[in-house]
């Protein structure tokens, strides 16, 4: 029951009850699960058979509550649900705030660090001037990329020894920045993008963006950015839209992420499947939704750890940062 409730709990099913009186009907109940075992596991000849019978249970019964909680919520939602353009006061989008004075980035430093705080007030001054200059100070950097919706975004190397960033305050930070800077995968993700933007638009009607145009929006976190409870409240780090020139759009949610601790049928893995679904209850025919896992773990670590081939972890829409760019690129943007 604890068990269950913790679990409830990491998902954020806050409006889900659970009844200590249902665990024990349920696993009576057969016909909604069917347990493939050894007879001898099962077997009532040591005690010591109650921690694997205990396991059993409770992974039945998370697949249970996850299951039906699902189920009502898409039945809920599914009268409800509708498409809708990004508004330009929406949080997601910095510089948005109620008021002029709210702040783009708020960033906290040490005041003894006067060469830091010069520089910081050399990046607001760009940024008030829109002048779209590149910036770095040390293991931060802002960089502007065109196809983003808000401009700059700022990047920090937190496995360099010196300076990391958290949201809020606190601790013996030398640099605190809300919201978070990327991190070096995600920060890598955005070059990649601009330069392969940037390379195809050169290229002009020969070019991958001829006949369509490419934006992009760093999701922010939980209370302000896109969330989906089907993968167990995920919010992916960047949208992305390819808008053709008819207008049918081509919606990414793309994630970049180490995956060593995370299992093959992890739900936000699985999210590429779930999200078709989201797609097949819209019904718009201009609009196409896909998922994708932007790994910073090789490949063949994944191998090793999963015991499945690269061809299987592509078709569940992983793909891998620093193994073959333009392929894993032309994977994510590819007409779905």
């Amino acid at each position: 029951y604890f068990e269950l409730e913790c679990f409830k709990a990491e998902r954020g099913w806050f409006n889900l009850n659970i009844p200590r009186s249902v665990i024990g009907e349920l696993l009576v109940d057969t016909s909604w699960y069917t347990l493939l075992i050894p007879k001898a596991e099962l077997a009532f000849g040591s005690y010591d058979c109650v921690r694997t019978w205990q396991e059993i249970a409770l992974a039945l019964l998370k697949k249970y509550v996850e299951r039906f909680y699902t189920f009502q919520k898409q039945k809920w939602e599914l009268p409800h649900l509708e498409v809708r353009y990004l508004e330009d006061f929406d949080p997601n989008l910095l510089g948005v705030g109620e008021k002029p004075s709210d702040p783009y980035y708020r960033v906290s430093v040490d005041k003894s660090d006067q060469e830091l705080i010069a520089s910081l007030r050399q990046l607001k001054e760009r940024i008030e001037n829109r002048s779209g200059a590149e910036w770095n100070f040390r293991n931060l950097e802002a960089i502007w990329f065109a196809g983003h919706l808000f401009q700059p975004l700022l990047i920090i190397d937190t496995d360099r020894q010196g300076y990391s960033a958290e949201e809020g305050t606190g601790g013996h930070l030398k640099l605190e920045i809300s919201p978070v800077p990327l991190n070096r995968g995600e920060g890598q993700f955005v070059r990649d993008i601009k330069e392969f933007y940037a390379r195809e638009k050169a290229k002009g009607d020969a070019g991958f963006f001829a006949h369509r145009e490419l934006f992009m929006l760093r999701n922010l976190s939980k209370g302000k950015g896109a969330g989906f409870f089907e993968a167990g409240n995920f919010h992916p780090d960047f949208m992305l839209w390819l808008v053709d020139a008819d207008g049918r759009q081509h919606v990414r949610f793309v994630d970049p992420k180490g995956i060593r601790q995370m299992g093959f049928e992890d739900p936000k893995i699985d999210f590429y499947k779930n999200i078709k679904d989201i797609e097949s209850r819209l019904a718009d025919p201009d609009l196409t939704l896909d998922s994708y896992i932007l790994s910073d773990t090789s490949s063949i670590d994944m191998m090793l750890h999963w015991n499945v081939d690269k061809a299987q972890m592509l078709e569940h829409h992983i793909v891998f940062l620093y193994e073959d760019k333009e392929r894993y690129l032309q994977t994510i943007l590819a007409d779905n």
